[in-house]
């Protein structure tokens, strides 16, 4: 993007703008590259989806970069694999089967109504059909090189986790729950919690995986308090929002400099995407006292002390995104990461 909402912070020392990386993998590492010899940066992090990117060509970077490695990170991102890695874990996936044809997904049509169907890659649950219709199915057309995956519906309370490992060390964790979305999927407004099984999956997958970075994962916990795990999210997400009154102590456990006794756990209450809030939930959810009530109670990520520049920021890169979906016929959460998506495709093939 031309105009992010961390351009206008006070703590943005330089804004440069890259090459796509999705259209051009290699192009965009190149100039990568150079600015981080140019600027002398010591290290990388990743936000979203050009995590993917990153790791492929982390190798060539000439500083510390904060992801695991590609083979990782791509087992994560597919949704059937990592159903499979989390077995025997405290909170292992629902039943997941792999479709790689119309015909599988037609097989299961009678029964549809029990189950959820998306694609391995994918992300916001942007095309994720929940308890379908046969004639919903019937616009599904996986193939081996982009499939789908049904996965068995569970009910209950949706959480979702933010976390930073260290060589696999747990060294920050939050969960939430998104009570407001955009939709059926990214959550704009964070009320935390902290089950136990949650917790004690992210340490597990930490001990198996030696995962470094960013990572976030989608539960459903069940009436009796049990927890299953949707999907991984291998990059940062919005939990990260829940620290926000601990600055330096997120620094600290964002390059391992955190005691070990405990990971940093969030401190404060809810957040929430104000503008968001008022733009794609309230037309909804604004009859209600409830609604209200939540957007009361809540702090904006955006209000920084000092700090004035990106709430008025976020209506020029919402511009940006509005102009972009347009452009490429995708809708707003579509096109925000329309650049940085990685969808299984091979690194270094131009799309």
């Amino acid at each position: 993007m031309s105009w992010p909402v961390s351009r206008a912070s006070r703590s943005a020392h330089r804004y440069a703008r890259l090459p796509e990386p999705r259209l051009n993998p290699a192009r965009w590492l190149d100039a990568l590259r150079g600015l981080i010899l140019d600027r002398k940066i010591d290290l990388v992090l990743p936000t979203c989806e050009e995590a993917f990117y990153l790791a492929s060509g982390r190798g060539g970077l000439p500083c510390r970069v904060l992801t695991s490695d590609f083979d990782l990170m791509h087992r994560l991102h597919h949704k059937y694999q990592f159903a499979r890695m989390s077995a025997g874990w405290a909170a292992p996936a629902p039943e997941t089967r792999l479709l790689e044809s119309q015909a599988a997904v037609m097989r299961m049509s009678h029964a549809a109504p029990g189950w959820v169907f998306k694609p391995v890659y994918s992300r916001f649950a942007s095309r994720a059909l929940l308890r379908p219709s046969a004639a919903q199915l019937k616009r599904v057309h996986p193939t081996p090189s982009h499939p789908w995956v049904a996965q068995r519906y569970v009910p209950g309370k949706e959480h979702c986790s933010y976390s930073l490992l260290v060589d696999g060390r747990l060294t920050a964790h939050a969960c939430y729950h998104p009570r407001h979305r955009v939709g059926r999927g990214s959550g704009i407004w964070f009320e935390p919690t902290d089950p136990a099984p949650i917790r004690a999956f992210v340490e597990q997958f930490g001990a198996a995986t030696g995962y470094n970075g960013q990572v976030g994962f989608d539960f459903i916990e069940t009436q009796d308090g049990c927890c299953r795990v949707l999907e991984c999210n291998p990059r940062a997400t919005s939990g990260v929002h829940l620290f926000s009154d601990q600055p330096l102590q997120l620094i600290d456990a964002l390059l391992g400099n955190a005691p070990e006794c405990a990971p940093l756990s969030p401190t404060g209450g809810p957040s929430m995407v104000g503008l968001a809030m008022l733009l794609f939930a309230a037309p909804r959810r604004g009859l209600s006292r409830a609604f209200w009530k939540d957007f009361a109670a809540a702090r904006d990520v955006l209000l920084r002390k000092g700090d004035p520049g990106p709430l008025p920021a976020q209506l020029i890169a919402l511009l940006e995104i509005a102009s972009r979906a347009l452009l490429r016929r995708r809708g707003l959460l579509a096109a925000a990461t329309a650049d940085i998506e990685w969808d299984g495709d091979p690194m270094g093939e131009a799309r």
